[in-house]
């Protein structure tokens, strides 16, 4: 009994806690402004390598951060990662 009474002072605890989770939709967002911006800035000097590497960390951002895409849309930015050399 006194397990069930712990147990449910627990879940009562956690349930009014705030919440830290992202929206997902917000934070892909988020990453995706990011990505505009250093696409931007790579296609006006498209031979500087930091610039580049930029993009390439954008892209991670969004294939790790964007949850709510399908497998067909992550798909087209993990082919863009793999295509994108900074050489």
């Amino acid at each position: 009994m006194k397990k069930i009474i712990v147990f449910v002072c627990l879940l009562a605890a956690l349930s009014c806690r705030k919440s830290n989770v992202l929206d997902p939709a917000q934070n892909c967002g988020k990453e995706l402004e990011q990505y505009t911006t250093a696409l931007e800035e790579f296609s006006k000097d498209p031979t500087n390598k930091a610039k580049c590497e930029a993009v390439k960390k954008t892209l991670t951002g969004i294939i790790n951060s964007c949850s709510i895409y399908t497998a067909a849309q992550r798909k087209i930015y993990e082919d863009q990662l793999k295509d994108t050399t900074c050489d």
